[in-house]
């Protein structure tokens, strides 16, 4: 009797503490889940996810799970991860780039969302029936990449820009013609929706071309090499976007360091899982540009890194001759 009534006094102690029904195992908050939404997996997405992940677990100082999804550049595929987030109820969706933000605030309303190098305005996000989203900013724009290419080779006048069929490129093609233009360079446009594509593409080059550019384009990017190969037949400059590309093969890009942009996207997610509404977060942009050189790449393709750097040292640029490239003999 003594040991049956010790154990009711037992347990309505632990009622008290709300412990009764709960395993030892859950008594402790489960820690929140982050999903981050990989559109294609090539090195700047790498350097990305490596950037927010690192920085998550130190500026928010709590256990943290972190699931990344790689959408293998398939919008159905990208449409499953994003609904099956939403439905696990993950504590914060990080999608990166245009077309992955896009889908996520199609479908996702009632989390908060993390917008990882997306062009999305304050504006645009406030126009949203919930404003659940807070934005990392990392495009320079075309007239900044063209005008720094026309500095570094004045006298270049045709240039091959080589594009995917992603929704978010379109906008930044136009706006690429109408700047070199600008600046006396005629863009001669050329689309690859695959990278079996790339591989025509690469293979039917223009002739009279003096340079290949690639914008931020996740499915061009993850081909840099097929365009490396042609970049040194030809003897021609390969310029990109960033700092990824060049790691595998592009001779040169302005841009910003990948791993930043994750840094700025975890120190958003850590403000809201502390609380903060997502929509009342300021923008973050990516100010601060460095021109990356690939110089091995640049001495295969019979390029100079002098005007680079000298432009480079114009514009206030940092520069970073990338210690351990890829390119060339991969």
């Amino acid at each position: 009797m003594r040991k049956l009534t010790y154990f009711f006094s037992v347990a309505r102690f632990c009622a008290m503490l709300g412990l009764a029904t709960l395993p030892l195992s859950v008594a402790a908050a489960t820690p929140p889940t982050i999903g981050i939404i990989v559109p294609l997996a090539h090195k700047a997405m790498t350097e990305i996810v490596a950037g927010f992940s690192e920085t998550l677990k130190q500026v928010y100082g709590k256990p943290v799970i972190i699931k990344v999804e790689n959408a293998q550049n398939d919008p159905n595929l990208e449409r499953s991860i994003i609904l099956q987030m939403h439905a696990n109820r993950y504590a914060l969706v990080a999608p990166i780039g245009v077309d992955a933000t896009e889908m996520t605030l199609a479908s996702i309303h009632d989390q908060p969302v993390v917008s990882i190098a997306s062009d999305l305005t304050d504006k645009a996000r406030h126009a949203l029936s919930t404003c659940n989203v807070a934005i990392v900013h990392d495009d320079l724009g075309p007239v900044t990449q063209m005008q720094f290419i026309h500095a570094v080779y004045p006298k270049l006048t045709h240039i091959t820009l080589v594009h995917s069929a992603a929704n978010k490129v379109f906008p930044d093609v136009a706006a690429t013609i109408a700047a070199g233009k600008a600046v006396g360079i005629t863009v001669d446009q050329r689309m690859a929706a695959t990278l079996p594509e790339l591989m025509t593409v690469a293979d039917a080059m223009p002739e009279n071309t003096q340079a290949i550019f690639v914008l931020k384009d996740s499915l061009i990017v993850s081909g840099v090499a097929t365009l490396e190969k042609v970049a040194i037949q030809r003897r021609i400059p390969l310029i990109t976007s960033d700092n990824g590309s060049v790691e595998a093969g592009a001779g040169f890009a302005l841009g910003v360091h990948e791993r930043d942009i994750g840094v700025e996207a975890a120190k958003l997610a850590a403000a809201i899982l502390n609380g903060q509404a997502a929509c009342t977060l300021p923008i973050v942009e990516m100010h601060h540009l460095t021109v990356f050189i690939n110089q091995k790449v640049m001495q295969a393709t019979g390029q100079s890194i002098a005007p680079v750097i000298a432009a480079a040292t114009r514009a206030g640029y940092k520069i970073d001759k990338l210690a351990k490239p890829v390119g060339v003999s991969h």
